[in-house]
């Protein structure tokens, strides 16, 4: 089932909607740039705290506290031991042994999705027809219905409970005593099993009004799991297990805390397993340039669209007559491309100017290339169809 909405907007509205992109796409440049510089920066710096750290690093022993490494950098690997169990206090779920204890819950609920096409008219204006549909299905985010387009008949009820995360206060590692919450991200999860008595008990203290069983490793609350129906819940409870972590941190009395190298920066790596302090270090490495290409990604898609949005009002204009609008575009989609090529890699180039000067001027100097090639192949072609 779907409902259709047409909307019409004026060529005035959209000249002045481009207006206001010009500042939108100008706060977006501004920020793009600053992203981009800092994110050089922060891999710069990153790298050469992780080289820091790894030749400071010292081994410890897990079983006895050294109290000349107090403050140091520390490998540190062994046996976790929780000291206490998790337990969800509203239902009385407790993982013995379990470093963390997880509750997931789903609805079945009306999901409301659209769909839009926009087609440009004569005269500058916009049409845009939008496509309501309503389907039903399993979501753990709540689906509120008063907002829907279309409310009536696709009415869903209160999501009865969050789903939660209920970790340890802090466990063992030989000697040393680290926080659950520290120590839950390492662990894996595991789906936890209960009786049918044990599950209707469960969710009468959740609050769950119908019948509970559990089917399919989750607690399902309703009259018929093969043909659900809206308002039927699901809950999923996972204890998280780890046996063994290592990690690499400063000692601080019985604990371990971030250790601070000398541009700033600080290091706290872990990992599930015993895991040598160089493999530590060179999975946190392939972290930061992992995150070092995302975030150049993002920043470079962001700066074109500032620069598109700054630009948009030339196409809006040229819009009287659509065909012009397009060809306008296009030729203002081509500078953003160049302006984002040219001011993004400016900008990588100068975040890592202090640290490595070659490949910043580098950087620079393949860029120039590219846009000179760009402008080269452009003027041939004019060239061509003179």
């Amino acid at each position: 089932m779907s409902n259709i909405e047409v909307t019409h907007t004026s060529w005035f509205n959209r000249l002045k909607n481009a207006l206001t992109g010009i500042v939108v796409g100008i706060i977006l440049i501004i920020a793009t740039s600053i992203l981009l510089f800092w994110n050089e920066t922060r891999a710069v710096k990153t790298y050469q705290s992780l080289v820091e750290g790894k030749a400071a690093v010292v081994a410890a022993n897990a079983e006895m506290l050294d109290s000349s490494l107090e403050g140091k950098l520390i490998h540190l690997q062994g046996a976790i031991t929780p000291n206490s169990a998790p337990e969800d206090m509203t239902s009385g779920v407790r993982a013995e042994g379990a470093i963390a204890l997880t509750r997931n819950v789903e609805m079945y609920q009306w999901i409301e999705s659209q769909d839009s096409k926009t087609e440009k008219k004569l005269g500058g204006g916009e049409e845009t027809v939008t496509t309501y549909s309503y389907a039903k299905g399993w979501t753990m985010t709540p689906q509120n219905s008063s907002d829907f387009y279309t409310p009536e008949g696709h009415e869903n009820p209160a999501f009865p409970l969050d789903s939660a995360q209920f970790n340890v206060m802090d466990a063992n590692l030989g000697a040393y005593v680290l926080a659950g919450d520290v120590l839950a991200p390492l662990g894996t999860s595991q789906i936890m099993d209960f009786s049918d008595e044990e599950a209707q008990a469960i969710g009468e203290a959740l609050g769950l009004t119908a019948q509970t069983a559990q089917i399919a490793g989750a607690l399902y609350a309703g009259n018929n799991p093969d043909s659900p129906e809206v308002g039927d819940v699901k809950v999923v409870y996972e204890r998280i297990d780890l046996t063994e972590a290592s990690f690499v941190a400063k000692q601080v009395g019985d604990g371990l805390q971030e250790y601070t190298t000398s541009n700033g920066y600080t290091v706290f790596l872990s990992a599930a397993g015993l895991v040598p302090s160089d493999k530590l270090f060179a999975d946190a490495q392939d972290a930061n340039t992992f995150l070092t290409w995302i975030l150049r990604a993002v920043g470079l898609i962001f700066m074109f669209a500032g620069f598109a949005a700054s630009l948009k009002v030339l196409s809006v204009i040229g819009d009287v007559i659509p065909f012009v609008g397009t060809v306008i575009g296009f030729g203002t989609g081509l500078f953003s491309f160049i302006a984002t090529l040219c001011l993004g890699s400016l900008m990588i180039a100068l975040g890592w100017f202090a640290a490595r000067p070659l490949l910043s001027i580098g950087i620079i100097l393949g860029a120039a290339l590219i846009v000179a090639a760009i402008t080269y192949v452009k003027r041939k072609r004019a060239v061509v169809a003179v």
